[in-house]
This record gives C-alpha cells, structure tokens and sequence, in this order.
C-alpha cells in the first residue's frame, strides 16, 4: 500500500469532506503509476468499488480485451471535469487488480493524494494535494458542490449542540448518580433522554460520549472502542495467556499494563503490525525469531468503529463536588460523524495505538 502522512493542508480538505459526510478512499499517485499509466487497486479502492456496485474485480476475467470503462468526475478550483477510468486485470502475474484515469498526468502529479468518494451511485474524485477544499469562499465550484452535502449532514448534530449549550447556559447540572457513568447519565437527563441500556445512539442517531475535564498534559487519547482479538487466527488464545506469557509482578499482584504501537517496540517486546495482503493487524513480540501473539482482521475493526461511532458527540465537562453531591460544568462538544473506514489502515501505520 503506498501511503505516507498527510500534509496539513491535505488533512485540513480531508476533514471539510468528513464534515459534509463523505466517505472517502485515498489514492497515493506515485511517479511509477504515472509513467506507466497504471494504478493499483488497493483493498479499499475494491471494497469501495463493490459496495457501490460500481465494479466487482472478483468477476472481471484477465486481458485487454475484458476491460471496462465508467466515467470519474474530478471536482476542482476551476470546476468539475468528468474523464474516464478504465478497470481491468493484466494478463500478468495473478491478473492483480489494476485501473488508470485517462487524463491523470494533468490533474495530478507524482506524490499527490486523491481522495476518492462515492455520489449518488457516480465516482468522484478531489485532489487534496491541489485542490483548496477548506476555507473557500462560498462562491467557488467547491464549496458550491459541498454546501448541500453539509446542510443535509448538520441539521439534527446543529439541534443537538444548541441544546447543550442552553444546558451549560443555565449553569452546572447536578449528578442523577454516582460513578463513572454520573456524567453521561446526568447529560441525558438534562437532554430528557430515558435511561435506559440499549446500544442504540443516544439522541436521534447520534452517540453521546461524555467525560470529566482533566489537565490539558494528560487529554492527549480518546477510546474509540474495544475490540478483542480474533482468537481462532491469533497463536494466543485468550486474554489470559497474553497475560501469563508477557505479565509481570507488581505490588504483589500478576499484571500487564502497557500500550502497543505500531512505531515502536514497547518496554514488554510487544508490536503492531499491518499485514495488508491478508488485512490483518497483527500484534507480536519482536523476538527473533518474532512471535505471534494476537490477530484483529481489518474488516473487524472498520465495522466495530462504524457501528460504534457513526455519529458522535464528545462532551467534556468540569466536575464539581458540593455538600449536596456533584455537579457538572458543560465545557465542550466536539462532533465527529461518519468515520472513514478506509483511512483506518493508514491510521493504523502512522499513528500510536494503546491497548
């Protein structure tokens, strides 16, 4: 998978997408693709494909002669140009899944990033490297094409974030209940949400995360969501076992504290690793020789972060304790919605992850 960090004028056009709702593939053009005139399909660009009913590779025979072409449209500064894409497998090799945008040489260059996204059923295409996608005047083709997409995509997270703030308005709210759970049962009721223990979102398909303030030096991760390995394909069966054979003594007791990245060894010899042909993360001890410990299959986890977090409110606030019990001070709201599961991979590479 050719992959590298995003820019930050890149991640900032990526984010303006995320926030108008769509849900988009990267593409890496590198110099080799635009010589050649061709580009490789990832996992990703195929499952996006498919689930569009756009293309199926997995029913497209080898050879020239068994091509097929669908048209692309790149949105730009200057205005949308539609061009052609051409989908095909090679003779060669295992016939390796392959496509080309004729025209791509004056649309990108080499080490730009595409950003690739399904509408109403027509691929589209931006190029975040090039295109100014965040901070445009509301005039320009870009922001004349997204202002729908964010109208339609902020409507009920808009109600949602005017209700707490008449909440915090009014002042700090006091505590329905005690523990860890007081601050999002307390937020509810304040919002006249029933308690209650379903996994369905919490305000009109939006998810409500709620937490205590804490110092700024220690707010720097958020859990996303849990996710246990999948036992059958991991050499380690179970949580215990991790335990018994990377555990340790501490204040008596037989524990295993520790987080796992994929940039580094950790203090226990523990590692992330992508596996991209197979889609697996692997965690292993990096021994020699390595030794496998655990396995999460990508799908997995692009589902679990789906389902978890499709639309959420993170709500912070500060706590307060009285003679009466305690109170919350609403602080922030941060929204997120529509996760893009197939920049989860490249996350997975380039960013720390804690277990």
């Amino acid at each position: 998978m050719n992959s590298r960090p995003l820019s930050d004028f890149e991640s900032a056009n990526l984010a303006e997408l995320n926030e108008a709702g769509i849900r988009s593939v990267p593409l890496f053009v590198t110099a080799t693709g635009l010589d050649k005139g061709i580009l490789d399909a990832t996992e990703p660009m195929r499952a996006a494909f498919l689930e569009s009913g756009f293309h199926d590779y997995s029913q497209q025979r080898q050879g020239q002669e068994n091509k097929v072409i669908r048209e692309v449209i790149f949105v730009r500064d200057e205005g949308p140009r539609s061009t052609s894409i051409s989908l095909y497998r090679p003779q060669t090799k295992s016939g390796d899944p392959r496509f080309w945008i004729y025209g791509l040489k004056e649309l990108a260059g080499a080490d730009d990033v595409i950003a690739v996204f399904f509408l109403g059923g027509r691929l589209h295409a931006i190029n975040l490297t090039r295109t100014q996608v965040a901070n445009v005047v509301p005039t320009c083709p870009v922001a004349v094409f997204l202002l729908p997409l964010r109208q339609a995509a902020r409507s009920i997270a808009d109600e949602l974030l005017a209700r707490l703030r008449a909440i915090a308005d009014a002042g700090p709210i006091q505590a329905v209940c005690e523990g860890d759970t007081a601050i999002g049962r307390s937020i509810e009721t304040a919002l006249d949400i029933a308690i209650n223990s379903s996994r369905k979102p919490d305000y009109k398909g939006i998810e409500l995360k709620a937490g205590r303030s804490k110092l700024v030096s220690k707010e720097t991760r958020a859990t996303l969501f849990a996710c246990v390995p999948d036992w059958h394909l991991s050499a380690l069966k179970s949580s215990e076992a991790i335990l018994e054979r990377f555990g340790y003594e501490r204040d008596g007791d037989f524990k295993l504290y520790c987080s796992v990245s994929t940039q580094r060894v950790n203090s226990q010899g523990l590692k992330l690793k992508l596996d991209e042909a197979a889609r697996w993360l692997r965690e292993v001890a990096a021994r020699t020789p390595e030794e496998h410990v655990a396995v999460w299959q990508l799908n997995h986890l692009e589902m679990r972060l789906a389902e978890k977090h499709r639309e959420t409110f993170w709500i912070k606030a500060r706590a307060e304790k009285r003679a009466d019990g305690e109170w919350f001070h609403l602080q922030s709201a941060t929204h997120t919605r529509n996760p893009n599961l197939p920049q989860l991979e490249r996350m997975l590479v380039f960013c720390p992850l804690s277990k």
